[in-house]
């Protein structure tokens, strides 16, 4: 799975095992079709003519990265957003909050409880 939640039964109730990976390398295992892999040594398929390829073959190097980077991350993109972060807005300026320095639990809340 590709996300920033990897406990058990995150995706499903009946999923007992996560990997937690990038998303470049969610979609390598998808062409694999298995995690189970050594993509250093393994192909992850082959094309049409029967040749394999491995990760390496597909994975971006730093240069092309960089230029990506360089054409479509715009210092504006950031300036715009984080310029504006710590207003929030209406419905989030407007929400009831205890203004403590710790969590009040709700010890009777089903929907999130204090870890054992």
């Amino acid at each position: 799975l590709s996300g920033n939640r990897n406990f058990e039964g995150r995706i499903n109730p009946h999923t007992r095992a996560n990997y937690l990976v990038s998303p470049p390398l969610c979609i390598a295992y998808a062409i694999a079709g298995t995690v189970n892999i050594d993509m250093e040594k393994e192909p992850l398929g082959t094309i049409s003519d029967g040749k394999p390829v491995y990760l390496r073959d597909i994975w971006p190097s730093w240069e092309e990265l960089q230029e990506i980077e360089r054409k479509h991350v715009l210092p504006a993109m950031f300036e715009e957003v984080y310029s504006k972060i710590t207003l929030g807005n209406e419905r989030w300026n407007n929400l009831d909050a205890p203004d403590t320095q710790l969590y009040s639990w709700d010890e009777k809340s089903t929907y999130i409880q204090r870890p054992p």
